[in-house]
């Protein structure tokens, strides 16, 4: 088996849990940038581990990565922040697509500025992309149109 693919389903599964573990900390009340700056506590703890475990402790880097990093973790620490905030207004599973969606920003960076060439199955997913937020942004507006016709039933 191609170690690519082991990499894949651990990523994959790893960060859906991320959707979980946020949701969980949703219902019991946590402060969403409390639990954001534990995790990446223990998440640079993990890191400091695994590298002095698998890699001798080296942390010698290029300068280049720290100026990437910074960014990195301060788009990923208000993306992380945000999104738990969000889903206090809303269905897990529509932020999670919405942060799964996402993906398109990238892809339509890596055209941009990588020059990665484009082909019509790759328009097709991006047009398929615009198309889903499309139809979530409906479906919110119906579910808040249905609450509130509920509500408004309830009052009376």
């Amino acid at each position: 088996m191609n170690p690519g693919y082991l990499y894949m389903l651990l990523s994959l599964t790893s960060f859906g849990m991320i959707g979980i573990f946020a949701k969980l900390a949703d219902t019991r009340g946590c402060r969403p940038s409390a639990v954001y700056t534990l995790a990446y506590a223990w998440s640079m703890l993990f890191s400091a581990l695994f590298v002095v475990l698998f890699r001798g402790g080296s942390f010698a880097v290029p300068g280049i990565v720290y100026a990437i990093a910074l960014p990195f973790g301060v788009a990923s620490a208000i993306g992380g922040i945000v999104f738990m905030l969000g889903i206090r207004y809303g269905k897990i599973s529509t932020s999670w697509l919405i942060i799964n969606l996402s993906a398109a920003i990238p892809a339509i960076g890596s055209v941009l500025f990588y020059r990665e060439p484009v082909n019509p199955r790759k328009i097709v997913v991006l047009l398929l992309a615009v198309a889903s937020m499309l139809l979530l942004w409906k479906d919110k507006q119906d579910d808040e149109r249905l609450q509130a016709a509920a509500q408004t039933g309830e009052s009376r």
